[in-house]
């Protein structure tokens, strides 16, 4: 699938897209370039693309960001990868969390960048082949819709996610009362065990516990379990876990 997939560049500074669209065309790839998110959404309703090649900061009031939380609502079997300057710690979880698969510095080469394009598609070539699964689980009235990343609690309405909150959250409602590790949470969320996203892990978890109360004023059943992760306090009906058409690295 990679030699053909077709691949959305958007960058502003025309030098580096150019030298992007002509170096990935060259290894095989069918690749446009654009300026802005407002020039890839006019192209996307006539056109589709298998990963997307984002930078943060760009002109016209869209970031990188909100093309990652777009198309991960909107067309989540599409490769999200950032390539930005912007490489500080709570950047790279930003991008993550808006649903980034990849989150590379400007300065890598062009061979790592298309590395880590094919090392993309390859995933979700492997995963999209596998039969569609259910997309929400529900648990202690507490209901999960991964393909809508909403989460609805037992009274008031639905709340918004990012794909890292609702791939976080999806083992803990599917088997509640039953502690998750650390590491398993990780690799439903497709990230590697390193002592970063370790630490990141429980970051999330904070957050979201902060942005669940302040949206229903409900407290989020959901809680560290001392030296075995994390488990969400309760019991529910449990689903088969969500088609991995992303994600998410």
């Amino acid at each position: 699938m990679t030699a053909s997939a077709r691949i959305a560049i958007v960058e502003d500074d025309a030098i580096l897209r150019d030298d992007l669209v002509d170096f990935l065309g060259r290894r095989g790839f069918t690749v446009q370039g654009f300026e802005h998110a407002a020039a890839l959404y006019r192209s996307l309703a006539c056109s589709r693309f298998d990963l997307a090649l984002l930078d943060i900061l760009l002109p016209g009031g869209e970031s990188g960001l909100d093309i990652a939380r777009w198309l991960r609502a909107n067309q989540p079997g599409v490769g999200v990868v950032m390539l930005t300057s912007l490489g500080a710690t709570q950047d790279q979880v930003k991008g993550l969390e808006a649903g980034a698969d990849v989150y590379l510095a400007k300065n890598t080469s062009l061979e790592v960048i298309e590395a880590t394009c094919r090392s993309v598609l390859r995933r979700l070539a492997s995963t999209t082949a596998q039969p569609a699964a259910a997309t929400s689980v529900e648990a202690s009235g507490w209901r999960l819709n991964t393909a809508t990343l909403t989460l609805e609690p037992p009274q008031g309405q639905a709340i918004e996610l990012t794909h890292a909150e609702a791939m976080f959250l999806w083992p803990l409602l599917s088997a509640p009362g039953k502690p998750v590790s650390r590491d398993g949470l990780l690799v439903q969320m497709s990230k590697p065990s390193t002592l970063s996203n370790l630490r990141n892990l429980d970051s999330l978890a904070q957050r979201l516990r902060k942005k669940v109360l302040a949206s229903c004023a409900i407290e989020l059943p959901v809680k560290p379990s001392y030296g075995a992760g994390y488990l969400f306090a309760g019991n529910g009906l449990r689903t088969e876990p969500p088609s991995q058409t992303r994600s998410t690295a």
